[in-house]
């Protein structure tokens, strides 16, 4: 790799861009454990161009041969992945010793934004809001979760980071699902040397945090904090420390949204809490039963609702 293509990108405020294999790379929209996300144009013959955001996984990794090969199949098997609600996968590769994924950028924010918002303002979202955002990410899920090849085998796909991050309200107020399927190679990093467990916490399931095997209905738990968090607009399990985190998770009680939001009706109260039972065998137990469960109550108490509905609600917080 050439000493430009090495060089560390600049801040959001500089104007000069890096060169990066075919790909033009300039501000960062994203950093965390495992890779850096940018927005980044690819170049082709006769002055073609997309528009990505380009994933870089952080160097130190590329040392690690078993993350190596956990991280290109999970990358492949994802880019098979081609739903409305999630953001697809165009190319995957290495620049040097540097591994990237290319993926649709999506013009929008994600969901921490609008929790942050609704937190400051103490003002829930719309339930009109909520309904559309949970079904479809519940669509992508169940999507995800029963997908079979070309050979009619399934894939056994599960996100394991159904989180605020990982969700994109676009302009058009519909919802793209991240990273589906590299949150699986990143299983390894999710235990410090002294075995406690590091990461989104507060969005994970009792049977992920604990360790122990977990599945799509795993994903379905994580959907509920996003469900709970947005009908509230009050954190539901995270907490100042991961250890006290650990134990809202494994212990504190499950208030029912209404609690905090009148104008939840009982109906989604138990829907709710339904998906975010800790046992998972007593969980909803597919994220399309959620979606269905969803739609039911939305139909009996009267409630309308699509991606419009974002879309006028996120434009008043877009700016913020």
């Amino acid at each position: 790799m050439s000493p430009r293509q090495e060089r560390t990108v600049k801040t959001a405020e500089s104007t000069v861009p890096e060169e990066f294999g075919p790909y033009v790379v300039y501000e960062r929209l994203g950093v965390g454990g495992m890779a850096t996300v940018h927005r980044a144009k690819k170049r082709g013959i006769a002055g073609f161009e997309r528009g990505v955001a380009l994933k870089r996984m952080l160097p130190h990794l590329a040392e690690d041969a078993e993350f190596i090969n956990s991280f290109v199949r999970e990358a492949k098997l994802a880019s098979m992945l081609v739903h409305p609600n999630i953001a697809q996968i165009y190319d995957f590769g290495r620049v040097g010793s540097v591994y990237f994924i290319a993926m649709e950028h999506v013009d929008g924010f994600d969901v921490r934004k609008m929790l942050r918002y609704s937190n400051r303002h103490k003002e829930p979202l719309p339930l009109n809001v909520v309904f559309s955002i949970m079904c479809e990410l519940c669509d992508a899920l169940e999507y995800a979760h029963t997908f079979v090849d070309e050979h009619g085998q399934p894939q056994g796909i599960v996100h394991r980071d159904v989180s605020p991050s990982n969700l994109i309200v676009a302009q058009s107020g519909h919802l793209k699902v991240i990273d589906f399927g590299i949150a699986k190679a990143n299983v390894r990093q999710l235990h410090t040397e002294s075995g406690r467990v590091k990461g989104k916490l507060g969005y994970m399931s009792p049977e992920a945090v604990s360790g122990r095997a977990f599945g799509p209905v795993s994903d379905v738990f994580s959907a509920g904090v996003v469900c709970h968090e947005l009908l509230t607009a009050h954190p539901l399990f995270s907490a100042k420390t991961d250890y006290d985190t650990l134990i809202r998770i494994h212990e504190a009680e499950i208030p029912p949204p209404s609690r905090r939001n009148p104008g939840v009706p009982a109906s989604l109260d138990e829907v709710v809490l339904a998906g975010l039972s800790r046992d998972p065998e007593r969980r909803l137990q597919t994220a399309g039963a959620f979606r269905e469960a969803l739609e039911y109550v939305a139909d009996q108490s009267g409630i309308r609702f699509s991606a419009r509905d974002v879309a006028e609600w996120r434009a008043k917080i877009a700016t913020t």
